[in-house]
Order: C-alpha cells, then structure tokens, then sequence
C-alpha cells in the first residue's frame, strides 16, 4: 500500500509542478493571480496549491490553451486514475492489476511526459 502511496505522490506532485511551470512560462511569475483573470475574468477562487487532485484538470489542463499541446493519452490515464487514488486515499487495497496499471501511469506522467518537458530542478518530489 505505501508504494501505491509513494506512486500517487510522485504523480500529484509532477502534475502540480508541470502546471505551474506552463502557467509561470505563459503568464508570469504572478501567474496565479494574473491567469485567471486574463481567461476566466474572476479571480482564482482558492490557492493553487489546496486544490483537490480533480481540480488540476477541471481547472488548468482542460481551460488553459498552454496545456493543448498535451495527448489524448494523457487526459485518458488522468481519468482511469482517479478511482485508483480513491481506493488508496481510502485504505482499500488495490489489486495486483490495479497496482500494475498504477506503476505504469506513474511510470507516464513522471517519466514520459513530465520530466521531458521540466527540468529536474523545478520538482519538489
């Protein structure tokens, strides 16, 4: 279980470190306050870094046309997982199926996607 955790982690934390990357990149060092204003005309409603899990695509990956350039493939791993965080963030074990397929989307986001696109320096994992 605590490698599942470990997975989820490295995943969260990629995930949060590629938006504020794209999104410093695009707006500026004050992206978080200018951003939104700019695309959505209200200010952010929380900080960035209380957001839910869920609310990085809802909010960031599918809204700002920086993040168009990302695959079909990615949003797909993205949805299939959430159920699996659930059932970690939850205490309910996963299947040795589940724990696979987890390893590989941690494997995408952190090794195929992310870090191709981020230098090394700016992950806090």
């Amino acid at each position: 279980m605590k490698e599942a955790y470990g997975c989820l982690y490295k995943i969260e934390n990629a995930i949060r470190a590629y938006i504020e990357h794209k999104m410093e990149k695009e707006y500026g060092v004050h992206w978080f306050h200018i951003a939104p204003r700019k695309v959505l005309k209200r200010p952010p409603s929380k900080p960035f870094n209380s957001l839910s899990f869920h609310e990085y695509s809802r909010i960031y990956l599918r809204t700002y046309d920086v993040f168009q350039e990302l695959p079909e493939e990615f949003f797909s791993y993205l949805e299939s997982l959430y159920p699996l965080r659930n059932k970690v963030a939850h205490c309910f074990p996963l299947t040795e199926t589940e724990y696979v397929y987890l390893v590989k989307i941690a494997d995408f986001f952190t090794n195929h996607l992310l870090f191709e696109r981020i230098p090394n320096s700016l992950y806090k994992i």
